[in-house]
């Protein structure tokens, strides 16, 4: 950051990128959308009857573009009340993908009424809108189908009988890319601007004096005004336009995430690298500050070792998206997309001779040709069903012979070269660890009792460890994998600020880039140990900088990725994820401390002080970021069994109280964490159907009345409940009103009220908040209402009935079954489930090897200082055992067991010089 060049290289460089970016955002990429309207094309004939509680009306049209923006109804009047709801439907898949409530009372009529949507359509598909009342009666307008030109618009109904002249009075307003010729003409103005302030800038720097500039005081002056600039945006936008929320704590404490981001920003943009803090570095003889990243690896070896970490992500990409997947053909195909990407990662390991050897080129041209030739012989025809995933699998498993073709080409010509005296024997000598994951491998083969995937894992990285071990780079592994580690949290988070709503209900937890909170505990439990091990490593290595500033400047990259990380964790309030991540650090920060003698206490204090403020400073920021920028981008990504309530998945309607709030979160961290009842949660979409102690103001057609009421309202689409609830609204403190909006009984999760008051009729919505914990029977599930305190969630009654069936050979069938039938579909704890699926040596060895790991690794960290990343090893596994005491988490899809398997290496193999 501090290397000098010249000032018009540097501005030039910097109008170069941004005006490359907006030209590639006008095309290819398309960023930039012009709303396009469709109408039906009739004439005004009329109105409806009036829509109340007994009356609806439905509206069929058919998708002509990919993303509708917003439809607009005419209202003829507002007859009572004030509120319309709407219900959208995808008619194709029966399923309710949108759900919103209109303040009619605010809107000039008669006239159009936008209805915001934002949604992501499939072209061609039929969608439904079905116009109910909430507490109201209004007139919708029609237009005749006589005279109307565009076939798209489907049928109308009032009150399930279609009216055969008419259609709804409405416009369709659908996001498209920009015209061809528009954009065109932008990119052409785009080029022109920035040739012309290339020019400018050619001006500007003969003038100056000094014509030389360093690196950072570019960056500087680039970054700092856009930086500012988006933080003004976002800060008006929460207050005073209250985008997001109107409520003060919410915009209070959203503000305070903006004003923390910010200025982490600004920092990390402007901090100054002192020199002291290089000199402390290098009397802490640490070798990669000396070496620089990767130590001092030929050019070639650091880039393939960059695109390792890459394999490495991607791999991980598709462990998750395995665990998401719901059916055999998509385990399939992310199964072997994974393998591929590990076998990619093994062939990196090639030197630069090895992998353009002729061998290689013949191998790749003769697989290539082979490959095509039997694709074609065996793809299924476009009438077969699932032609296109079955020939996906069949094109991924070519992929995967060709790359084990030249791997094992590569293999035998090394053992060729070791009998001819032409090659030199590694340098690594395999440990007593090493052998006993050897023998845990073949035990997995021999005893697989059906199960295909243990010869999978074995294989696969069996292959890669015995490629690692003859390969000059694998002395930098650790830091390869630790990279490759980063990446995919990077690239994660990355995905989940962009498409990943943070809602409140019906699901609470945040799921991150899977369906299950399970599964993403474990996945952040890896990541945030990896994370914490980082950091530890550097406040040890800085122990010797006494000032604050010059220490911050140098621990803060891991203090943000840190502080994010277990942002995250906190917002699954997984109990198993914190439990695993707290121990684990703890015995880090313990290791660490213990390692730096007579500055151990100086190390603890830091240590501890450090993780304690990363995570302060993080949580109000990613809770407000992760709030407030998927819903501006507004293309939200929900998986089929992930369950929302439908006015949160839209893309237009920021403020939509079934988002993540202050107030929610707080209420359900108390709930699954502290085991304390949940608070009340008094908001509501339509807040002028009630007085200020919760009573309704209008009956169901949108009367007024006065009085006590007693009922929920569920409106026209009562049919469809599968539950309701009745709630006495009693109290003056309004203990009883109803939270939220929904009359689908799915959703009903959004209506459940009152959980403090004694009297009340209204169940707590606990429980909803686990549906999709249902399908894997994992810790989120249901708690047993005898035994709330039970933190074991029927864990040990599990446990139970796996140990009475162990045997020495193992079981084919996963599940056991209990005395009462059921089928218990896995033990919850990793070491009873390898003994019960492989045999129960294959167990003890299994246990043998995580706690063995765990002390081999211990080792490698004190006998490695000069590596950062020398604690991670310890780390993982260490997380990898604590939470499997409580979870199935090893399969080869799984993505603890992928980092796990990616960090074995390290302490399987003993080199002759320090490992890097």
């Amino acid at each position: 950051m501090n290397r000098e060049v010249k000032k018009f290289h540097a501005f030039a460089f910097v109008i170069a990128v941004i005006t490359f970016a907006i030209i590639i955002s006008i095309f290819p990429l398309r960023i930039w959308n012009d709303i396009r309207t469709e109408v039906g094309g009739g004439t005004e004939n009329g109105c409806t009857q009036g829509i109340d509680s007994t009356h609806d009306a439905i509206q069929d049209f058919v998708a002509q573009y990919d993303r509708i923006d917003s439809i607009s109804v005419h209202v003829n009047e507002l007859t009572k009340g004030r509120y319309m709801h709407i219900t959208f439907w995808d008619v194709d898949n029966w399923r309710v993908m949108y759900e919103e409530t209109i303040d009619l009372a605010a809107k000039e009529l008669p006239g159009y009424v936008d209805i915001p949507l934002g949604l992501d359509l499939e072209v061609g598909g039929n969608y439904r809108i079905i116009f109910t009342v909430w507490h109201a009666t209004y007139v919708l307008g029609t237009e005749s189908v006589e005279g109307s030109t565009n076939p798209a618009i489907g049928a109308f109904y009032y009150q399930d009988t279609m009216v055969e002249e008419s259609h709804l009075l409405a416009k369709y307003n659908y996001k498209v890319p920009m015209a061809k010729t528009m954009s065109l003409t932008l990119m052409i103005m785009v080029f022109m601007i920035g040739c012309a302030l290339t020019g400018v800038t050619r001006t500007l720097c003969k003038e100056a004096r000094n014509q030389y500039i360093t690196i950072g005081r570019v960056c500087q002056y680039v970054l700092n005004p856009i930086v500012i600039l988006i933080y003004a945006v976002l800060a008006v936008m929460v207050f005073p336009l209250k985008t997001f929320d109107d409520r003060a704590a919410d915009i209070c404490f959203y503000e305070l995430g903006l004003i923390l981001a910010f200025i982490t920003a600004i920092y990390v943009i402007n901090h100054k690298r002192k020199d002291s803090i290089v000199t402390v570095l290098k009397s802490c003889d640490l070798a990669s500050d000396k070496k620089g990243f990767l130590g001092n690896m030929p050019l070639f070896d650091k880039v393939m070792s960059c695109i390792q970490m890459v394999f490495i992500a991607l791999s991980l990409v598709y462990a998750a998206q395995y665990m998401n997947d719901l059916y055999d053909i998509y385990h399939s195909i992310s199964e072997r997309q994974m393998v591929l990407c590990l076998l990619l990662v093994t062939v990196c390991f090639q030197s630069k001779k090895e992998l353009i050897s002729l061998q290689n080129i013949v191998l790749t041209i003769i697989g290539a040709a082979s490959g095509f030739y039997y694709y074609h012989q065996n793809k299924l025809p476009v009438s077969e069903k699932e032609y296109d995933l079955h020939n996906l699998i069949l094109k991924l498993t070519i992929a995967i012979v060709v790359v084990a073709a030249i791997l094992l080409a590569d293999y035998i010509r090394y053992l060729f070269r070791l009998v001819t005296k032409k090659a030199v024997r590694s340098s690594a000598s395999i440990t007593i660890y090493g052998i006993f994951v050897i023998v845990f491998f073949a035990c997995l083969i021999i005893l697989r009792n059906t199960r295909w995937w243990g010869v999978v894992l074995a294989l696969v990285f069996a292959v890669m460890y015995i490629r690692m071990n003859s390969a000059d780079r694998s002395a930098h592994w650790n830091t390869i994998a630790t990279g490759g580690l980063i990446l995919n949290i990077i690239y994660t988070i990355g995905y989940c600020l962009l498409f990943r709503y943070f809602t409140g209900f019906v699901m609470g937890r945040y799921s991150m880039q899977f369906h299950t909170v399970t599964v993403t505990a474990e996945y952040l439990t890896i990541m945030q140990v990896m994370a914490a091990a980082l950091l530890l490593a550097k406040v040890a290595s800085g122990s010797k900088i006494s000032g604050l500033k010059d220490f911050i400047a140098y621990v803060f990259k891991e203090m943000i990725l840190f502080g994010v990380i277990s942002a995250y964790m906190i917002f699954t309030l997984s109990r198993t994820g914190y439990l695993a991540a707290i121990v684990t650090i703890i015995v880090l920060i313990l290791m660490v401390a213990l390692r730096e003698g007579r500055d151990a206490g100086k190390t603890l204090l830091r240590g501890v002080l450090v993780c304690i403020v990363s995570v302060v400073i993080a949580f109000p920021m990613t809770f407000t970021l992760q709030r407030i920028i998927p819903v501006m981008v507004g293309h939200p990504y929900f998986y089929e069994v992930e369950d929302a309530a439908p006015s949160a998945r839209g893309g237009r309607d920021f403020d939509d109280y079934k988002y993540m709030s202050v107030e929610r979160f707080y209420s359900l961290f108390r709930q699954k964490i502290l085991g304390v009842s949940a608070t009340e949660y008094n908001f509501v979409d339509d807040p002028y159907n009630y007085d200020e102690n919760g009573n309704y103001l209008y009956d169901e057609d949108g009367n007024p009345v006065t009085g006590e009421v007693i009922g929920y309202h569920m409106g026209t689409d009562a049919d469809m409940c599968a539950d309701s609830y009745i709630d006495k609204m009693s109290g003056d403190d309004g203990a009883g009103r109803l939270i939220a909006s929904g009359t689908d009984g799915m959703y009903v999760a959004e209506a459940a009220i009152v959980v403090g008051s004694e009297n009340s009729d209204v169940q707590d919505d606990s429980s909803f908040e686990e549906g999709d914990e249902a399908f894997d029977d994992s810790e989120e599930g249901e708690e047993n209402a005898e035994a709330v305190d039970d933190y074991s969630n029927g864990r040990i009654d599990i446990w139970k009935v796996y140990i009475k069936e162990l045997n020495l050979t193992g079981h084919d069938e996963m599940g056991a079954v209990a005395e009462d039938g059921e089928l218990l579909a896995h033990a919850h704890n990793v070491y009873i489930q390898v003994a019960y699926d492989h045999g129960i040596i294959a167990g003890i060895l299994f246990g043998f090897l995580i706690v063995a790991g765990i002390a081999f690794s211990g080792v490698y960290y004190f006998r490695n200082k000069g590596s950062f990343a020398a604690a991670v090893p310890f780390a993982v596994i260490t997380g990898f055992a604590i939470a499997g005491l409580t979870e199935w988490n090893f399969q080869l899809c799984n993505p603890m067991t992928v980092a796990l398997m990616l960090l074995l290496p390290v302490i399987m193999f003993k080199r002759r010089k320090k490992d890097i």
